[in-house]
């Protein structure tokens, strides 16, 4: 199974899902930042997935 690095960044009242550094979605509920990137990857319910949240005015690296 492959590693991907999923970071989800809280602006101005959207979450902006980031897959190995790449904004790929934005979201308008917070809670559905799992669900996307899930299904964005490609995974099952079975599957880790691991998501760090990144402060307003940050940087994704």
């Amino acid at each position: 199974m492959a590693t991907h690095e999923v970071q989800a960044v809280r602006e101005r009242g959207t979450g902006q899902v980031f897959i190995d550094g790449f904004l790929l979605a934005e979201v308008t509920r917070w809670p559905s930042v799992g669900f996307v990137a899930r299904e964005l990857l490609e995974l099952d319910r079975t599957d880790d997935l691991s998501i760090r949240v990144v402060g307003r005015n940050q940087y994704v690296d």
